[in-house]
């Protein structure tokens, strides 16, 4: 993928979820299982790891841990996957900065999560060129080192993966059938 279709894929991915998230009824929206995220906690998450990846993609390439590749090359998306599942199955879990604590109604934390979505789009644009994606990398908090392009992999499948584990607490039925 280069970084058009990055940006494509997020942005589709970005309406998915916000969308979903737009329909719950404010009691799904809020709710939660013992010891489980609400849906709530899920987008800000989304959020939250979205405004970090775009402060970091603005920063000088010499701060946030930036670093460089050589030779350049990157995992596929499903190889990032199965990296982060066998990391969460490792006992990996959300902390510090990634830890959600919304605020507001459903309605401004969805439009967060938009510009949120929004922000990513807009520095990838400014910030990052497709020369980059296999070769700049910079920290991930379970996967380690990774290159720009792997951390975009990342992020279209942690957006999914919590979309699907929403669901899946909702309707456990549905998600079975897909």
């Amino acid at each position: 993928m280069n970084l058009t279709a990055f940006q494509d894929a997020l942005n589709a991915r970005g309406a998915e979820v916000a969308a979903f998230f737009a329909a719950l009824p404010a009691r799904d929206f809020t709710h939660a299982a013992p010891e489980r995220w609400s849906a709530a906690q899920h987008l800000d998450h989304l959020i939250r790891s979205h405004k970090l990846l775009a402060l970091a993609l603005s920063m000088p390439r010499d701060r946030f841990g930036w670093g460089q590749r050589t030779p350049p090359g990157s995992r596929s998306a499903d190889e990032v996957q199965a990296a982060y599942l066998a990391a969460l199955r490792g006992g990996v879990k959300a902390s510090g900065r990634f830890l959600p604590d919304p605020q507001g109604t459903p309605a401004e934390l969805v439009q967060t999560y938009r510009e949120s979505v929004d922000l990513l789009d807009h520095h990838l644009t400014a910030y990052c060129t497709d020369a980059e994606l296999h070769r700049a990398t910079l920290p991930h908090p379970a996967l380690g080192e990774v290159t720009l392009a792997e951390m975009l992999h990342f992020t279209l499948f942690h957006d999914l993966h919590h979309l699907r584990g929403v669901q899946n607490a909702l309707n456990p039925q549905e998600l079975e059938t897909q």
